[in-house]
């Protein structure tokens, strides 16, 4: 089985041939999820996908797949399972291959973990696959988010930015946890739709007016100088400002952005679960793919004792 970048990670087999995270449209690609830097039309992708792609690039243009049922594509056998990155997201096995996609093990609110299966070549990503990238456990950041809110909301507003699609939802399933309703913006509000066309629940609401201590989640752009109307209003209002990313574990975004607290809320493996991960799947072989991909490469062949090597794209 042939495995080399070309346009996506392409897989080849013979005559049979398919292409995961495709960079352009393909109909023999596999989209693993709904961020604009892996979403392309008319591929295989997950149905709550679809339905993102519907909103994100407005049409819904591609071909469903369930969790867990195999499909044959192009001539191999192809069965997507929970990323645990963001709602939809998969992991993509192809025969014996495992492609992890963007991908968290400890899941979400919205999404299942990602789950470790025995697989002969896994190509795993590694945006934090450096030893200096070791995130906290996710439960605690949750609570240093919570009891933050909750301490700031004695003040004044506490406004959260967040990545529109992902991240932005996991962060309203955390305050409708405390009894919050945050604001949301027109384009979060949108994406929030189709989480709840799949009873995710979540509870949000349009500016139409602001109470006095209100709570709300914007893009990480409104948050940014010059400041977007919702964080302009709970400034007024004595309000306070977070900035959400698993890169506030090791850089501070103080000077780039007009906030008071940021949190290392994550949706991708920090360094210590992706050699978890590997370790789990015992593959003979390891493929790195995005961020560190040559350090955490020689790291799996030194202390794992498995052929590994990035698959440069």
């Amino acid at each position: 089985m042939d495995i080399r970048y070309d346009s996506g990670i392409c897989i080849e087999d013979g005559d049979s041939k398919i292409i995961l995270d495709p960079s352009r449209q393909s109909d023999i690609g596999v989209v693993t999820h709904g961020h604009l830097d892996h979403l392309t039309k008319d591929a295989y992708m997950t149905v709550p996908t679809l339905d993102i792609l519907k909103v994100r690039k407005g049409e819904r243009r591609g071909k469903g797949l369930m969790y867990g049922n195999p499909k044959n594509i192009n001539g191999l056998e192809v069965t997507l399972y929970p990323a645990g990155h963001v709602f939809g997201s998969c992991m993509v096995q192809v025969e014996d291959i495992l492609y992890t996609g963007d991908f968290n093990p400890q899941g979400g609110k919205t999404c299942k973990r990602a789950a470790p299966y025995d697989c002969e070549t896994l190509i795993i990503e590694s945006t934090y696959g450096k030893p200096s990238y070791r995130l906290p456990h996710k439960k605690m950041v949750t609570d240093d988010i919570i009891a933050w809110t909750e301490e700031q909301l004695d003040e004044g507003p506490v406004v959260f930015g967040a990545y529109t699609f992902g991240k932005a939802q996991e962060t309203i399933a955390l305050l409708n946890e405390i009894g919050e309703v945050p604001y949301v913006t027109p384009g979060i509000a949108e994406l929030c739709k189709v989480y709840n066309r799949y009873d995710q629940g979540l509870k949000y609401r349009l500016s139409d007016g602001f109470d006095d201590h209100f709570t709300a989640v914007v893009p990480p752009k409104e948050i940014k100088n010059p400041i977007g109307e919702i964080p302009s209003k709970a400034r007024k209002m004595n309000g306070s400002s977070a900035y959400l990313s698993g890169w506030c574990a090791f850089f501070p975004f103080f000077n780039s952005m007009d906030i008071d607290a940021q949190f290392p809320f994550s949706d991708h493996a920090g360094f210590d679960e992706l050699l978890e991960f590997v370790e789990r799947c015992d593959p003979s072989r390891v493929l790195t793919v995005h961020g560190s991909d040559q350090e955490f490469a020689e790291i799996v062949e030194k202390e794992l004792g498995i052929e590994a090597s990035p698959l440069k794209g």
